[in-house]
């Protein structure tokens, strides 16, 4: 130490008197440079233990600028006299500023306790906390006239009420800044629309952690378990968002639930990564259990079978979503008469109610295109496979005359599709009047029973 602070002095002297001498001076060693480069950063930690950032703010300034001056010309190279010139005045700057502290601190003992608290709980980690400890610190100062005085009782309850509030602020910071950043970044695509149940569970879980935080915040046991539901909620609100990003369109129900699937299976994938990793370890050294082996490779056919039911359980809810958008597109374009759309099991039926054919025509009418255009448009977003055009007539006339005119119109609808290129194979069969829907006894049954189904089957 002693060896360390003359080099000190040297530096300092040298910078004082300009170092007169004519004599070339010996080089520095760069460890005893990097030595006394470390000993004012040493002089710094104690000083940030007693708090004379706050005791003697001007001189720990000062200090931590000339280290800082010092630690660049080290790692530049600069001469050996500028560093040790930089360290000399930082030694004497955190020098004064321990012996500040040193005198002040019987004037700020008590308060000195509350920003301790603070300062331990990470507050220097978030910019604008640290920006309004440095105000707080700066108003404390010039109540005090730098701690000439003691403070009055009321005095001392303001300045801890703020210390306190800044140490929760502190500890919320610590455990919910990557929550919050989360949520933030759910908003900001529009989660309150999208996601509006995930969403609003994410913030409950994190005002409720804020609030237990509020009311404890140096005990971890009061709030942890808070603190862990809200990472999981904006974990499962990121997942959510994800889901509806990717797909858009897709409701939030339906998102949860693939949200459910995906994890399901990163669960079971991750058990059978483990089953065949035991499995690789049991054959190379335990060859005699062969009754054990067959059991591992049992319960590795039935993870198998498992994952295989979960793949298709989300390719059934993808169609599905798919499906329901095409029916409310249904909705919104065709009026209850003109056409209809349900699901049947894995399929989807477009029901076309006023095809309008001429009696005894199978010439589609100029005015029904415009419905099988829209309805090509739906089937082409369902990510159609097949379509099978399925004529009906109503009982009037010949079983064999209504046969064949149904199957006229079928291949006419199967045409006209064909020509709008969409993409999906189409056949088209006509069952005369032996499928009626309604009573033929009515006019309004006939009508009915006169149609051309669409039964679409989607692309897996």
């Amino acid at each position: 130490m002693k060896k360390f602070q003359l080099i000190l002095c040297y530096g300092l002297a040298l910078t004082l008197s300009g170092c007169a001498s004519t004599e070339k001076a010996e080089p520095v060693p760069i460890a005893e440079l990097e030595a006394a480069v470390a000993e004012v950063a040493a002089l710094m930690k104690e000083a940030d233990i007693v708090q004379a950032d706050l005791l003697s703010h001007d001189e720990y300034v000062k200090g931590s600028k000339y280290l800082a001056k010092a630690r660049r010309s080290l790692s530049g190279f600069q001469q050996a006299d500028y560093i040790l010139e930089k360290s000399a005045l930082g030694d004497a700057q955190f020098r004064l500023a321990l012996n500040n502290a040193e005198a002040r601190t019987p004037n700020a003992f008590r308060i000195l306790e509350a920003r301790h608290s603070a300062l331990d709980a990470g507050l220097k980690s978030s910019k604008d906390l640290a920006d309004i400890l440095a105000d707080v610190d700066e108003d404390l100062r010039d109540e005090t006239d730098d701690f000439a005085r003691a403070l009055e009782p009321k005095e001392f309850s303001e300045f801890q009420k703020k210390y306190f509030a800044l140490e929760v602020e502190a500890v919320q910071f610590r455990e919910l800044d990557a929550v919050n950043g989360a949520i933030q970044k759910a908003v900001s695509q529009d989660a309150e629309d999208l996601a509006p149940e995930s969403l609003r569970g994410a913030l409950l879980d994190v005002s409720e952690a804020e609030n237990l935080i509020a009311q404890s915040p140096r005990n971890p046991r009061v709030h942890e378990d808070s603190v862990t539901w809200a990472t999981e909620s904006s974990v499962l609100l990121t997942d959510v968002m994800d889901v509806i990003l990717n797909a858009p369109g897709t409701p939030e129900d339906i998102a949860l639930k693939i949200v459910k699937q995906n994890r399901d299976l990163a669960i079971l994938s991750e058990n059978v990564g483990s089953l065949l990793k035991n499995l690789k370890d049991t054959e190379g050294t335990l060859k005699q259990q062969n009754q054990e082996l067959a059991s591992t490779r049992s319960n590795l056919q039935e993870t198998e079978s498992a994952l295989l039911l979960q793949n298709q359980e989300l390719e059934k809810s993808s169609m599905q979503v798919r499906f329901q958008k095409a029916m409310d597109q249904a909705v919104q374009e065709f009026p209850d008469d003109e056409a209809a759309v349900y699901q049947q099991g894995s399929k989807l039926i477009f029901r076309l109610k006023k095809m309008n054919f001429a009696s005894g025509s199978a010439t589609i009418p100029a005015a029904s295109k415009s419905m099988l255009r829209k309805v090509n448009d739906i089937i082409r977003f369902v990510g159609a496979e097949i379509v099978a055009v399925e004529g009906h007539t109503d009982s009037v006339g010949a079983d064999e005359l209504n046969k064949n005119l149904s199957t006229k119109r079928a291949i006419s609808v199967a045409d006209y599709l064909a020509s709008l290129a969409g993409g999906y194979k189409i056949g088209y069969i006509g069952f005369g009047e032996s499928r009626p829907i309604a009573s033929n006894e009515t006019n309004e049954g006939r009508a009915i029973n006169r149609r051309v189904d669409l039964v679409v089957t989607a692309k897996k």
